[in-house]
């Protein structure tokens, strides 16, 4: 009987046109995805060194296509073929009869569970065998490697068969024991909940191991397996079915079978043949109610019949009402609301900032944090209410009552559509009650209900559009889950596709917000609201012209038919419904034509391709001009006036330019910002001697002037310039931030300069491989003597004398660097002059808003913070770090060069914070709403750190600046890592920055992982942040604790003394490493190899522990191993012999002084075998022990570095890719003084 009934339902299944639909859907989109990766539309070229077709990125597309909103397409797909698997016999009421046949239980059940499961299987293959087909594009180029059926395979059955099994057996079940696809639905909701809490606990990297459990889809476990593959690993290596990964299969696929047996065991045809439900109703008597009225029967029966327009407003809203009642009086809206507020409860513990550390509960960012989860909820609730309501008379059964009504086709149609609004509408509010009460909870009581309100207001459009939508395809579709499928199908897949063609325009975008910026307390919600409104209007205008379509064929009786319900529902359509239908029409072209004439017409839109041939174009042209030497910039007078309403800006200023060459210079090239979407408008850009105008190409910002009178050798002459730059309409995407209505901030890029601009060629080998270009390396030599004339800031100066005049609203303060000169108001508005009284690299920036500023000192220095009012949280702990900071750096580097240090606070269009001279630009994002724990030390204090970070730029970045080599980002970036670590450090004590030190190594480990060129050794660094930042911290942490702090910081101030303020040729890297390794002692010398001329990786572990006691004390035995690894540019490694030493320790209770837990024994041991074991007597009983504990070294396992007594270590893997030993990259410079 099974037989019989498996090849029946999977014959059945196949001949269903939804299954194919939903196969060739996924087919297609893997052949689109496929096609994309692999270069076949004609978009951007990127640079990559990964392989498309490798096991680790067929696993990644599969889990990609299986979380976060997949979850919804999926799960209806799902739930319309598996879950319904028995079912459907009961919404057909075919169970009476079918159970009264002669089949066996364990056949109907597994007959239909797994005929199901074969099928679903089968549509989801379609994404594996359309990736397939789609990336043969490639077949021949560096983007695929040999073709291995094993890469396919095995992803798709430890993912697709697995999860599909998982899921659908706990839909199956769910579905099977109630009778119902309602449960189903719920556990959508929670598959989709479970995604978002393990994204969100994965970014706390203490808890990777409960978010890779948590997640069902086995996403995040893959990713902790493999987070720290290199390129080569990801390349070569098939996904390991093994560790966590290995536990969240057998975990989950556990659950499912327990479900499915739990299911079988429960069913009973007896039984199954009575009614079940998940949530019982009370029954209610009728009782007859009989009032007391002065009313006659006559009076009581004589109904008044009012067909007025009041009265018809009058239904609408009472229908409405209905609708609403029935939604939100459903046991599903009430559990998503409940999932969701616990969802909200749970992601406000994770509001993180930068190292994890938790942000102030502001009223914006709680609003910014609702609307992310509601968005996915509401999506949930619109999709499948709007099924349900459009529905429901027709599966009552009453919709024949309801057609022969006296209530319009419009009432009906528009009072859902109202009733889903006012749905919403209760969302949003509830979301806002919850979100002051978290408030409340985290003990912030500066609730701003006005904020909350504006949030509701700005998001509502979008829901109207996706409700009036979701109407319409239900309306439309004479089937509700395939309704159910269209509807997310704009949501979910056009934007997949969209993103692999690069297009992204906001008339074809399905419910396009048009340019959009994130919330700021300074600023609101920008220039962009206008826009939004005009934007909004015609996705509205457009949904209400296809809800007066469906209106048409509203279904009003038992026809099914498109025309057929079209000629029922005709005469109901009255003239005033066709004037609305065509005012809608035109009232929409209408707004395409405006919208049009802002984005392609007043703002020209360039799409991804057409960028790139103009740096082509622009290469091609002009490579040429690189050639000509050019006079330096050594002198900046500007007068810069800023118009925050308009959004614009104007500069006249002048430059001084000085033949600093040994021979004239006869051709002056000026660069200055190109002119692509119109918005400037040159005034002046001339020199202060004759000359002839070769060419002035304004839209690429580049004008030759041939002089007519060379400029002789240590001549100078002057540079006027005069524009001004002003937004019109608005853009397609993106929107202006320079100059906004309050919180202003752009630098001197946007000012004129001088030379050919090499950094406008395309950067992208492979981009550059397909126009004919030759390969361009990121940055020149670290030896190259010709490009250490010019500094990685600036080509085209050195230092330079500098003032300015800056004008601004008459409520803004202007800020600029330099020292304030003069301020006054005029003409209503308000200008300062400031003037640097030495001089400074050619970067600088401009910020205006409406700020408040707190003042303080250190010794002779003013300290300033200007910051938006309300944001006072943090500014204590700023200004401390600016004294620490400034008081160490003097003691242990040299003098502080200015009489100032600013802090300005800058809208959260952007989350960094940025060192000019004596200014410093800090976005409200990173550090002015961070909360501080002071009680936990093990929280890291990110305005402290940010803020010294900043402050020793101002030595490591304005004194000491590299050559454009490589290798200069370390003298700046990786030094100033260094001194704010010192300064935390002094801070809070050296135990506490254990987790800083793990975060950057963990951020290393995993930027490595992302390289796109080659990995570089630290000398060599190409401008890769994951490099000069993070491995920098640890690599100079380590450098501190090995040589000492006095002997490290004496190195680094001899070599500031030596470089700072140097005319060129500019130091480099290699100079400093020259510089430490003759500070070095020779049994340390390996150091200088390992972590600055090699890419070198540990695997430090602990093999085996224990203690016992011995009188008073504790006898530990700690046996540890150590080995080295050498590895090249794309991570391939190789194993080399160890003799190093390393920290070991044991260590005792944790507490607040000792977050990590008291060291009983700390100490350096040489580890000049792979394993040694170590014997010490400790006075506390021992909790932990371990090797390298505090993270000092680049190790590739951190996690097995300590250990707990309770437990035996697990086995380490210490392979490399190759097993003989080596030396990986090998640095070759000039090592000479």
């Amino acid at each position: 009987m099974f037989k019989e009934l498996f090849s029946f339902e999977l014959r059945n299944g196949f001949k269903k046109w939804s299954t194919q639909i939903y196969f060739l859907v996924f087919l297609t989109l893997g052949v689109l995805v496929g096609l994309g990766t692999t270069g076949a539309f004609d978009t951007s070229t990127s640079d990559s060194i990964l392989t498309k077709n490798s096991s680790l990125a067929i696993a990644r597309l599969i889990v990609g296509m299986s979380g976060n909103i997949m979850v919804l397409i999926n799960g209806i797909m799902m739930i319309s073929i598996m879950a319904t698997a028995i079912q459907k016999d009961y919404a057909y009421n075919f169970h009476g009869l079918l159970y009264t046949t002669p089949i066996t239980k364990s056949g109907y059940f597994f007959g239909r569970f797994l005929a199901n499961f074969l099928i679903v299987i089968y549509v989801f293959s379609g994404i594996l065998i359309g990736y397939f087909f789609g990336t043969l594009y490639g077949m021949g180029t560096a983007q695929l490697g040999p073709i291995n059926i094993i890469n396919f395979l095995w992803p798709f059955l430890i993912f697709t068969v697995a999860n599909t099994l998982i899921i659908g057996s706990i839909f199956f079940a769910l579905t099977t024991i109630t009778r119902s696809t309602l449960a189903s639905y719920l556990f959508c909701v929670i598959l989709l909940l479970l995604s978002i809490l393990s994204d969100s606990i994965l970014s706390d990297i203490e808890n990777k191991d409960l978010a890779s459990l948590l997640d069902p889809f086995g996403n995040f476990a893959l990713k902790q397996s493999t987070e720290y593959w290199t390129p080569y690993e990801q390349n070569e290596n098939i996904v390991p079915l093994a560790g966590v990964l290995l536990w969240n299969r057998l975990v989950w696929l556990g659950i499912s079978l327990i479900c499915v047996g739990i299911t079988y065991f429960k069913f009973d045809f007896n039984q199954f043949l009575q009614p079940f439900s998940l949530f019982k109703k009370k029954k209610t008597a009728l009782v007859e109610t009989y009032i007391n009225s002065d009313k006659s029967l006559q009076e009581i029966l004589n109904v008044q019949k009012d067909f007025g327009w009041i009265a018809k407003l009058k239904e609408l809203f009472y229908l409405s009402f209905f609708e609403v009642k029935r939604i939100v009086y459903t046991p599903f809206f009430g559990i998503i609301a409940f999932i969701f507020g616990v969802l909200l409860i749970v992601i406000s513990n994770y509001m993180k900032s930068m190292y994890d550390a938790e942000s102030i509960p502001v009223t914006f960012l709680m609003a910014e944090l609702a609307e992310e989860g509601l968005s996915f909820f509401l999506l949930l609730l619109i999709v499948f209410f709007s099924g349900n309501i459009v529905w429901r008379e027709r599966e009552n059964k009453i919709d024949e009552l309801i057609g022969v009504s006296t209530v319009s086709n419009f009432n009906l149609l528009f009072s859902k559509f109202l009733g889903m609004v006012w749905m919403v509408i209760l969302m949003q509010i509830f979301s806002n009650l919850i979100c002051i009460g978290i408030q409340f909870y985290k003990g912030f009581y500066d609730i701003e209900p006005l904020i909350y309100l504006k949030f509701n207001l700005y998001h509502l459009p979008y829901y109207l559009v996706l409700i009036g939508f979701s109407l319409f395809v239900q309306l439309i579709v004479n089937n509700k889950y395939f309704g159910f499928f269209l509807a997310i199908f704009p949501v979910v897949f056009l934007p997949i596709l969209y993103n692999y063609l690069e297009m992204n325009g906001i008339l074809y975008s399905f419910n396009s917000n048009g340019p959009t910026l994130p919330y700021s307390a300074l600023n609101g919600f920008g220039q962009v609201l206008y826009s939004y409104f005009i934007v909004k209007s015609y996705w509205i205008l457009m949904m209400l012209f296809l809800l007066f379509i469906a209106l048409l064929v509203f279904p009003r009786g038992k026809e099914k038919g498109l025309s057929k319900k079209y000629l029922l529902s005709k005469t109901s359509f009255k003239l005033k419904h066709k004037a609305l239908l065509f005012l809608f029409l035109f009232s929409t072209v209408g707004l395409v034509g405006y919208i049009y004439y802002n984005t392609h017409i007043l703002n020209k839109s360039y799409t991804e391709v057409e960028m790139e041939k103009m740096r082509v174009d622009y290469e091609k042209k002009y490579k040429y001009l690189e050639k000509i030497d050019q006079p330096r910039i050594v002198s900046s007078d500007l007068k810069i006036d800023i118009f925050p309403e308009k959004s614009g800006w104007s500069v006249d200023g002048i430059y001084y330019i000085k033949n600093k060459h040994q021979k004239p210079i006869d051709s002056i090239i000026l660069k200055y910002p190109n002119n692509l979407d119109g918005n400037y408008a040159y005034k002046k850009m001339r020199l202060a001697r004759s000359g002839k105008d070769i060419f002035n190409d304004e839209k690429v910002g580049l004008k030759l002037v041939r002089l007519t009178q060379p400029l002789q050798p240590g001549d100078s002459i002057a540079l006027n310039f005069q524009y001004t730059f002003e937004p019109k309409g608005f853009a397609n995407s993106e929107t202006e931030t320079d100059v906004v209505g309050n919180g202003s901030f752009f630098n001197s890029n946007n000012l004129p300069g001088l030379g050919y601009d090499g950094n406008a060629e395309l950067s992208e080998n492979s981009a550059r491989k397909k126009y004919g270009l030759k390969p361009k390396p990121r940055l020149a030599k670290v030896n190259d003597l010709k490009a250490r004339m010019n500094n990685f800031i600036s080509n085209d100066s050195d230092w330079i004398r500098f003032q300015t005049q800056i004008s601004t609203d008459n409520d803004q303060i202007a800020i600029a660097p330099g020292y304030l000169q003069k301020e006054w108001k005029a003409n209503g508005r308000r200008y300062f002059t400031y003037k640097m009284d030495s001089p400074i690299l050619n970067f600088y920036a401009f910020l205006s808003a409406d700020y408040q500023v707190k003042k303080a000192k250190w010794n002779n220095v003013n300290i300033e913070v200007y910051y938006q009012k309300g944001h006072e949280y943090n500014l204590d702990r700023m200004i401390s770090s600016i004294q620490n900071s400034l008081n160490y750096y003097t003691k242990n580097f040299g003098p502080y060069q200015h009489k100032q240090v600013r802090i300005i606070e800058f809208p959260r269009y952007a989350s960094f914070a940025q060192s000019f001279p004596n200014t410093i630009p800090y976005s409200e994002d990173i550090g002015f709403l961070t909360k501080i724990e002071p009680d936990k030390p093990q929280k890291i204090d990110v305005p402290f750190y940010v803020t010294a970070h900043e402050v020793a730029h101002q030595w490591w970045g304005h004194q000491v600046v590299g050559g454009n080599v490589q290798g200069s980002a370390m003298m700046s970036e990786t030094f100033s890592q260094y001194s704010a670590l010192m300064v935390m450090e002094h801070e809070y004590g050296a135990p506490a920055m254990k987790k800083f030190l793990s975060y950057e190594l963990d951020k290393y480990l995993q930027g490595r992982t992302r390289e796109t060129k080659n990995e570089m050794p630290l000398i060599l660094i190409e401008n890769q942040n994951y490099i000069h930042y993070n491995k920098g911290s640890v690599v100079m942490y380590a450098l501190k604790d090995y040589l000492g702090e006095a002997k490290l910081n004496s190195v680094l101030k001899k070599y500031l003394e030596q470089t700072k303020f140097q005319e060129p040729p500019y130091t480099n890297s290699v100079e400093f490493v020259n510089l430490l390794k003759k500070e070095t002692p020779d049994s340390l010398q390996y150091l200088i190899k390992d972590l600055f001329e090699t890419i070198t990786l540990n695997e430090n572990y602990v093999k085996d522990l224990s203690y016992k006691k011995v009188g008073k004390q504790y006898q530990v035995k700690l046996t540890v191993g150590s080995a080295k690894y050498r590895v090249d540019g794309k991570g391939k490694s190789k194993k080399i012999p160890v003799n190093d030493y390393v920290d070991i320790g044991v260590f005792g209770q944790k507490s607040k002084k000792f977050p990590e837990g008291k060291e009983l024994i700390f100490k350096k041991v040489k580890m000049d075998k792979p394993e040694k074991t170590f014997t010490f007597l400790v006075n506390e009983e021992p909790l932990q022990a371990g090797i390298d504990p505090y993270a000092k070294l680049i190790d590739r396992n951190m996690k097995n570095n300590v250990h707990d007594f309770k437990s035996k270590p697990d086995k380490v893997n210490l392979d490399a890719d190759e097993k003989s030993g080596g030396t990986g990259v090998k640095v070759t410079v000039n090592t000479g003084d």
